[in-house]
């Protein structure tokens, strides 16, 4: 392992099917990282590449398995870790109870999939809710992803990124709702985890097209508190170079739930994994 610095970076609509069970178990949290302790707060460790990507969903957008991924995918965690639900016992209830509304939406997503009538929920529920980034001054979970694309500029790799995000999402299992065949400034969308349990983690994306970056931030009802900032900068012999930047919070106590009894921090590796590789694949085969 080596050491590099850290950049802090309704109603349910109504659908022609039976009585649907709602009131799963506790949403899946959404953190990105390993626990170190002995990091200082503005660096990370850097873990070696390797890994199984995540299963493709069904539901997805159909990807091809990769057969391997050369695309040098690394990352390193730092800060505060394991995140801590943040914020006050009145902030953490509010979200609290909007991931549980989102998580029964997203129940009734994956079990009946209704398409058009869930898209347009999920657009109604999205207007209602506010950002939430990290709260200032509160531990921090860091975690840093980097990944290249060899003989692709930086400007055809963000474009492809910003182009194409059911397939590349949808190689790490992950189905967009409202269905987005591209991103927008300011567009909000909830990112459907299959479960179990199911999740809609819902999201506000912001682009820079002159600088080449993306920048996402969590909104409320998400497990996390946090945003997630993508660089493309051209790595000065004809490629890209991807930059991740994650800084997150728990955003209520469904967050320490979640990594009691699961493995989300794995998870979010697969995910972030997942979606690098997909984009460098995708670019490589033309």
């Amino acid at each position: 392992m080596s050491r590099i610095e850290s950049l802090l970076s309704g109603v349910l609509p109504e659908a022609p099917a039976p009585e649907v069970l709602s009131g799963p178990a506790p949403s899946r949290a959404e953190p990105a990282g390993r626990p170190v302790t002995s990091a200082p707060p503005n660096s990370v460790e850097v873990f070696r590449g390797g890994g199984v990507p995540a299963a493709t969903s069904a539901r997805a957008s159909p990807v091809a398995p990769r057969a391997r991924e050369d695309n040098g995918f690394d990352f390193g965690v730092g800060g505060a870790f394991p995140p801590r639900p943040t914020g006050s016992l009145k902030e953490q209830v509010k979200q609290g109870a909007l991931l549980l509304e989102q998580t029964q939406a997203a129940a009734v997503s994956v079990t009946l999939d209704v398409g058009t009538a869930m898209d347009a929920y999920a657009r109604k529920h999205l207007g209602q809710l506010e950002p939430s980034p990290p709260i200032a001054g509160a531990p921090t979970s860091l975690t840093d992803y980097t990944s290249t694309i060899p003989g692709v500029s930086a400007k055809d790799a963000y474009a492809a990124f910003v182009g194409h995000p059911e397939l590349l999402f949808g190689a790490a299992g992950i189905f967009l709702r409202p269905a987005a065949s591209a991103l927008t400034d300011g567009a909000r969308l909830f990112l459907e985890e299959q479960g179990p349990p199911p999740v809609w983690a819902p999201i506000t994306v912001k682009l820079d097209a002159e600088q080449r970056t993306v920048h996402i931030t969590t909104l409320d009802g998400h497990p996390l508190r946090g945003t997630n900032r993508f660089i493309f900068d051209d790595d000065g012999t004809g490629g890209t170079r991807i930059r991740q930047y994650s800084a997150f919070q728990g955003s209520s106590p469904a967050t320490s739930v979640g990594l009691a009894l699961m493995d989300p921090i794995e998870r979010q590796h697969d995910i972030w994994r997942s979606v690098h590789g997909q984009l460098h694949d995708m670019l490589k085969a033309r």
